[in-house]
């Protein structure tokens, strides 16, 4: 299978960007607090099926699940497209509750098939372009049960939404909006219109801390996942800027994931 991913999520030494970027937020943290307490109140019966797309190393989902000491027996499949992440996600599995049924799929979304429908969707920080989400989000609707939710998890307009908007439209030379939380749920209001749905909004704060002062090959590897570039290909005006950029903020960025739970009815 053709690996039909980014190098942010390829191993680089020892570790893809991504998981460099980890290291440094606590954003893992905090979101899957806020997960956790969703899926508490949804995965409240046996024999629930559950698909989450885009499970990258799977450790936020563990520690939701973990969290709220699921007892349930849900069936999970896991969606990965990085083979070097499905390496990760295969040991973070061997962590899920006792009890669960756990399926890993080495797949992206759109050549993913289902031979049944889901209680729950997760996907989490999306990486399809904006004018895509329409029909993204129509087949996920398509692959939940009635009675079942879609969870969304995207970016508000926080930092690093300003730092990938100020840098990618340098890099790219023209104007880039990072896609948000903010995105979805216009999709969403607009199905709303003709399709019954009951669209609800959470949210989570969190930091990421750049190691500026200690570690500059980890500063480089985080803004390639970020930029989705490598730091090689950047102009050296750009390197500056970016730099600079980071530096006035002492490292510190500060992050915001939305949370869109949309039930059908």
């Amino acid at each position: 299978m053709l690996n039909k991913v980014g190098f942010e999520y390829l191993d680089k030494q020892g570790e893809s960007v991504f998981e460099t970027f980890l290291k440094y937020t606590d954003e893992k943290e905090k979101s899957s607090t806020v997960l956790g307490k969703i899926l508490k109140r949804l995965l409240n019966k046996d024999r629930m099926i559950f698909l989450d797309v885009g499970s990258g190393n799977g450790e936020c989902l563990r520690l939701s699940l973990n969290q709220i000491k699921l007892s349930k027996r849900v069936e999970f499949t896991l969606l990965e497209p990085s083979r070097d992440l499905i390496k990760r996600l295969r040991l973070t599995a061997k962590g899920f509750p006792l009890g669960v049924i756990v399926k890993i799929v080495h797949s992206t979304f759109d050549d993913f098939t289902a031979s049944s429908q889901f209680d729950v969707i997760l996907a989490s920080h999306l990486p399809f372009a904006r004018e895509r989400l329409p029909q993204v989000f129509e087949r996920m609707l398509d692959l939940l049960r009635i009675g079942g939710y879609l969870i969304i998890i995207l970016r508000r307009k926080d930092d690093i939404h300003e730092f990938r908007t100020t840098f990618k439209s340098q890099l790219m030379g023209k104007d880039y909006q990072s896609l948000t939380i903010d995105d979805a749920l216009e999709v969403f209001d607009e199905f709303a219109k003709i399709r019954p749905l009951r669209i609800s909004t959470f949210s989570a704060d969190s930091e990421l801390h750049l190691p500026i002062t200690d570690n500059m090959q980890d500063v480089v590897s985080i803004v390639e996942f970020l930029l989705n570039k490598k730091w090689k290909e950047f102009p050296r005006s750009i390197r500056e800027a970016v730099l600079d950029y980071v530096n006035q903020r002492k490292g510190i960025l500060h992050q915001t994931d939305g949370f869109a739970l949309v039930r059908k009815i």
